[in-house]
């Protein structure tokens, strides 16, 4: 599973390469798809609109280090 920052709507959003109801892969995609998961601070959504979103892409990679056995787990 890949869990990456993504430019969305002047924001930037944390996004998993992976779908909702997907089994678990531990290799990355080797495409980016235009369906992606967003963190929304709790669990991963396929609804963009539900994405936590951050100001910079630096805020948003430090908040993927800084909780990363919380985003890690579901997506």
């Amino acid at each position: 599973m890949g869990v990456m920052t993504r430019d969305q709507d002047g924001g930037f959003v944390v996004t998993s390469d992976q779908f909702l109801g997907e089994a678990k892969n531990t290799r990355a995609a080797k495409k980016i798809s235009s369906t992606y998961l967003v963190w929304t601070g709790n669990s991963w959504s396929s609804v963009k609109a539900d994405a936590k979103t951050f100001e910079t892409q630096e805020a948003a990679d430090e908040y993927i280090w800084a909780n990363s056995g919380l985003v890690m787990k579901d997506g």
